[in-house]
């Protein structure tokens, strides 16, 4: 007998509602954090996860924008997860505009900035989200994904540099929320504290 999964619409608007009771007022920076690799089409699940949190968080009446790092990945690729991305350019370009509502075109005071990318729990950009998630994806699959999007390139340097940020810290652990991503359509909430 099957059981019953709740639908992948539902469990990211719960997170919207919950985001946005925790965070009453203001300008919301949310960061998605995961282990595919940024580069490359169509989509990653991790991206994929970011887009249904802003549209979530619009159908709640809060205007949200939702950005993939990938644009913000140092070339050629950085050989450290905690400089994995310009900070520098991507504060310049999207914090600070979306900080003082210039970046999503609406001065509404209520607004919120979905950041999706690996690495955020790491360098400097660890001390950016107001909330942030780990959207799990097992390591084999994430490959797959990555494989799948990113044909002929190869894996080895990107499972070099997920390797050395697991050994630098567990993100799992200093996120907020942790989803799994292993069945896309029934992403899966789940509860990784000590308690």
């Amino acid at each position: 007998m099957a059981r019953w999964q709740p639908a992948r619409a539902d469990v990211i608007a719960e997170y919207a509602r919950e985001v946005l009771q925790v965070h009453p007022r203001g300008r919301i920076v949310v960061g998605l954090d995961g282990v595919e690799d940024p580069e490359g089409d169509p989509v990653s699940a991790r991206e994929r996860f970011g887009a249904d949190l802003a549209a979530a968080f619009a159908a709640e009446g809060v205007p949200a924008v939702a950005l993939p790092m990938g644009r913000f990945a140092v070339r050629p690729r950085a050989a450290s997860p905690d400089r994995f991305f310009d900070e520098t350019a991507f504060r310049a370009e999207v914090l600070t505009p979306f900080r003082s509502g210039r970046l999503d075109g609406a001065s509404a005071e209520r607004a919120v900035l979905v950041v999706s990318g690996p690495f955020l729990h790491l360098g400097d950009l660890a001390g950016i989200w107001h909330t942030s998630a780990w959207l799990q994806l097992p390591r084999e699959a994430a490959a797959e994904h990555d494989g799948a999007r990113l044909p002929g390139g190869d894996p080895a340097p990107w499972a070099a540099l997920v390797d050395l940020a697991f050994r630098r810290l567990d993100a799992r652990k200093l996120a907020n929320a942790s989803f799994d991503l292993t069945d896309a359509e029934h992403p899966r909430r789940r509860f990784e504290d000590a308690c």
